[in-house]
């Protein structure tokens, strides 16, 4: 099955910042490594408001992937040691319709 993870981060200090970076993108390597991670997005693009008109984006979300998993336990068992958990962060999950 397909989930979309959507990655919300939490409040990391200051000094954790550049450590905690280092750490989330070896997370995301891993699940790419393992074959679970098929597809990634960076939480930057654009907002259609209305018909017309478009802003940049600015909300929370800073990332998603379309993770395949066997089932939602197995999707949800794969976050345990998401780096961002530890400064509030967290991630929802979404299974494909397809």
């Amino acid at each position: 099955m397909k989930y979309m993870f959507v990655y919300r981060g939490g409040d990391v200090p200051e000094d954790q910042a550049d450590r905690n970076i280092r750490e989330l993108w070896a997370w995301l390597d891993r699940l790419k490594e393992q074959g679970y991670e098929t597809a990634r997005f960076a939480g930057y693009g654009r907002s259609v408001v209305s018909q017309g008109a478009v802003d940049d984006y600015a909300g929370d979300v800073f990332g998603m992937s379309i993770v395949e998993a066997e089932n939602l336990e197995q999707a949800v068992a794969l976050t345990a040691d998401w780096p961002e958990l530890q400064y509030g962060g967290r991630i929802e999950i979404f299974e494909s319709l397809s």
